[in-house]
């Protein structure tokens, strides 16, 4: 059965990328805190004190997240 993959694992997976949301990704892999999964109150929260330029990245990466189909792992 397979799983719906969770932001986490989206953003690493996003992390070749070479323009502001693999940056971010690769931003986010570095971090010891991040939570393994939730929706996105859980990671608005996360962000909710971080500067203007990761959250602004936050919310491009979650919009990116959100309007792909629905990923999924085996």
């Amino acid at each position: 059965m397979a799983t719906t993959l969770t932001f986490p694992a989206w953003l690493k997976e996003q992390e070749y990328r070479t323009d502001d949301i693999g940056a971010f990704a690769k931003e986010v892999g570095r971090l010891g805190d991040f939570p393994d999964s939730g929706g996105k109150a859980i990671y608005d929260g996360y962000f909710e004190t971080s500067n203007d330029e990761q959250r602004q990245a936050y919310e491009r990466a979650w919009s990116e997240f959100e309007a792909s189909p629905e990923p999924s792992l085996p």
